[in-house]
């Protein structure tokens, strides 16, 4: 099997040589593994909101409780996946394991919706759990295949196949919704047709030959040394405290939706919207990163998402307002979400990429928990408008901080 991939990957190299294609069949492979996986998950997410507050009738805070819990509640799982796929040079084999968690969490939501939102927590407790356990090292399967004048292309053509599945999941589940109201078990029942079929393609397609390492080098001590280096450091730190001050789309779309006052069912159109920009943006952001610094990219991607904040504030509620925060916030996934990877598999050895990007993954996912928390309880304190206002000027505040840190590692160098 191994050997059939090396001459497969061999072929593509030399056929990248003359043609120019910069990147890999497992790419691909892997995208459509995340396309099909992502109309599973995103069917549900985008509905989610809709589900929690208005036939839940949670109130904004436990909405955040359950909003964090989506973002960031198994964050160590993430640390064990990389660790473990490192040190067993496993990453098809852990990363399946992932994927299978959460499709049998889509099962669990028809129980989960009699029982209650607790139920419902809990089923989301085990998706996310699927999601921390294969995010770190499929991404190193993928840096695995790229060269490091095509890692933020190989990462943009990846989210630009995720996207897609993140603008068909919620088109599928605002269509049975707008057809069948209220009708969210045939939501659920639908998703998990779509995560079977992104797990087959995944266990029966997808090719890795783990590259060779000494065992010595993925150690502990090791481990710690690599993660130690400067611009790691910056790039983990500075991704933490932006997240903490990121909202959810489900934060906002929602908060967005009662300011309009627009019919509940179609707030997973909004999700379509920013996947599509998503889409759309993604490989070009990879490349632009390729040519003129993944950080800045990066940062710029931060100042995006600061300003739909700001103009969240002060813009009155009209009808063309959620078009300015789809295509913002859009931007703001295409230049941050594959380019956050490709960063960090650029300042690490290969041999702990998996580590590395679970480290800065997991981090953000504590950011983001914390973040879904403060917010739910800010909204339900001062309301929706001076809460989403008081994150902007902390998000102005921490892209600061950042940038005077990047300025200071940069003039050591």
């Amino acid at each position: 099997m191994y050997h059939s991939d090396a001459g497969v990957q061999t072929a593509l190299h030399a056929g990248a040589q003359k043609k120019g294609v910069r990147v890999g069949a497992t790419v691909y492979l892997l995208g459509l593994t995340s396309l099909l996986t992502d109309i599973s998950s995103e069917m549900v997410a985008s509905v989610l909101p809709v589900y929690l507050l208005t036939v839940l009738r949670l109130s904004p805070f436990e909405f955040g409780l359950i909003d964090g819990l989506y973002n960031g509640a198994v964050a160590v799982v993430r640390l064990a996946a990389g660790y473990l796929s490192d040190l067993t040079r496993r990453h098809k084999a852990i990363a399946f394991i992932g994927y299978l968690l959460s499709a049998i969490s889509r099962c669990g939501l028809f129980i989960a919706g009699v029982a209650g939102w607790a139920s419902t927590a809990a089923v989301i407790l085990v998706d996310r759990i699927g999601k921390g356990i294969r995010t770190a090292p499929r991404d190193a399967m993928i840096a695995a295949q790229a060269t490091p004048d095509t890692l933020g292309a190989s990462f943009g053509v990846h989210r630009a196949m995720d996207a897609v599945g993140a603008v068909l999941g919620p088109l599928l589940a605002a269509g049975i919704l707008l057809w069948l109201p209220r009708r969210f078990d045939i939501v659920f029942a639908s998703s998990i047709f779509f995560a079977v079929l992104g797990l087959s393609v995944l266990g029966l397609f997808v090719r890795h030959r783990p590259m060779q390492a000494h065992p010595s080098a993925i150690t502990f001590g090791a481990t710690l040394h690599a993660l130690k280096a400067p611009r790691f450091m910056l790039l983990a730190l500075t991704a933490t405290l932006l997240s903490v001050f990121t909202l959810s789309d489900n934060m906002l779309y929602m908060g967005l939706q009662r300011r309009l006052q627009f019919d509940a069912s179609l707030v997973p159109l909004l999700f379509v919207g920013t996947a599509l920009v998503f889409m759309l943006l993604a490989v070009p952001a990879g490349r632009l990163a390729d040519r003129f610094g993944h950080l800045r990219i990066f940062l710029l991607g931060y100042v995006l998402l600061a300003l739909a904040y700001g103009l969240f504030s002060v813009l009155p509620p009209l009808n063309f307002t959620p078009i300015i925060f789809v295509v913002l916030l859009g931007t703001y996934y295409a230049a941050t979400d594959g380019v956050m990877a490709a960063l960090a598999a650029q300042q690490l050895p290969v041999e702990l990429r998996a580590t590395g990007i679970a480290w800065v993954t997991t981090l953000v996912s504590l950011g983001r928990m914390a973040s879904s928390i403060l917010f739910g309880w800010t909204w339900e304190k001062w309301g929706h408008t001076q809460a989403v206002g008081w994150f902007a000027v902390c998000m102005i505040t921490a892209l600061s901080i950042t940038l005077m840190a990047a300025m200071k590692i940069q003039k050591r160098r």
